[in-house]
Parts: structure tokens; sequence; C-alpha cells
């Protein structure tokens, strides 16, 4: 058998990059434990050998492809940690973020598939581990800005209101992955902005006809 031709740096890049996306396309339609090679090959335009020339099995793509949306998390949350304003413009910023930044409703289901997948996965726990002290990280710091400049006055400990918001996060996460309706962009923004705005001391943060 003659070996694989060499191709340029940038190809293989993409080719992995199109195979990981075909996964996580595959992980939302059917679930972790009903993803099938040939499928995944279909979506990304290549033939099954070459998913497993860069993947050599099932579990080993599976398990890059949620890496690769978790990497992809930590750099939105990385991008908002740079964004310049208040730590109140800042956190608003953040809010209109979490259902706004690429697809909510695939970044949804792959995350509340991810976590369980992770109970079965010390790899995978690290994943999600990375991303909760990625939030963690994030809203801490904007906070602490707050605080030190003394626009924000936190009702409770900074790190119980990070925590709440994070699991307010979750919650809209794990509504939207079931399917739940009516859930606007705008909706589920305002209601993280109020419940920062309540425990972070922030007066009339959110104005009452944009509920």
């Amino acid at each position: 058998m003659s070996p694989r031709p060499q191709l340029p740096a940038e190809e293989v890049e993409a080719r992995r990059a199109a195979i990981l996306a075909s996964a996580l396309t595959e992980i939302v339609r059917r679930g972790p434990e009903a993803v099938r090679m040939k499928d995944v090959a279909a979506g990304a335009g290549v033939s099954v050998g070459t998913v497993q020339y860069y993947f050599t099995s099932r579990d080993d793509l599976l398990v890059e492809a949620f890496s690769a949306h978790s990497r992809a998390v930590i750099a939105e949350i990385a991008a908002l940690s740079a964004r310049s304003g208040t730590a109140w413009e800042r956190l608003q910023a953040t809010f209109a973020a979490v259902p706004t930044v690429g697809s909510y409703e695939q970044r949804s289901i792959v995350w509340v598939e991810l976590v369980a997948a992770a109970r079965r996965s010390p790899v995978l726990n690290d994943c999600v581990a990375e991303v909760f002290a990625g939030w963690r990280g994030h809203l801490r710091t904007v906070i602490e800005a707050g605080i030190a400049d003394g626009s924000l006055t936190p009702r409770l400990d900074p790190d119980l209101v990070v925590d709440t918001l994070i699991a307010q996060i979750d919650g809209f996460d794990l509504a939207v992955a079931a399917g739940r309706e009516g859930l606007s962009p705008g909706q589920i923004a305002t209601s993280l902005e109020s419940t920062a705005a309540a425990l972070l001391g922030v007066p009339c943060a959110v104005p009452a006809d944009s509920v």
C-alpha cells in the first residue's frame, strides 16, 4: 500500500476542521453514542478512510470534537474578557453574547452531551472543568474590577455571585437543548442582567419595558 501523499499544512488543518465540525453536527443530530464514521465523512465531504487517517477510532474522533468545542467556548470567553468599557458594560456584553454567538441551539446541545459524556471519560471531564474555569475567571475578573472602582457592590460573596450566574447560564443552555420555545435572545440576556443587577447592587440596570 503506497503512503498517503503529504498535503500542505493548511489543507490538513482544513480537513480536520471540517471533520470535527461534521462530528459536532452528528452529535447534535444523533447523540454521541449513535455517531457513525460514515456519516461524519459524508458531512465533511471526505472518505471514511480520510476520517480514520486523522482520527484512529470513533472514540478518538468524539473526544477531539468535544475538545474542539470546549476550546471554541474558551476562545469566546477570552474575547469577552478583552472588551473595553465599564465593568457593568462588560457584563452586559457577556450576557448578550450567551444566546447570540454561533448557533446557540447547537452549542447548548453539544454542551449538555459533553457534560453527560464527561462522567465516563476523564479527558472529557477535563474539558468540562476547563470551560467552567474559563467562565469563572472571566466573570470574577470583571466583578472584581467593578468592586475596585466602586461601581459594583455585591450583596453576596463574589464567588457565590459567579456560581449563581453560571448556573443560570447552564439552565438556559439546558432549556434550549430540550427545545423549549419562546426563549428569545433578548429575554435570556435581560434575565441574566436582572439577576446580576440584583446580586451586584446595580440600580435600575434593566428597564422594566425591556422584559
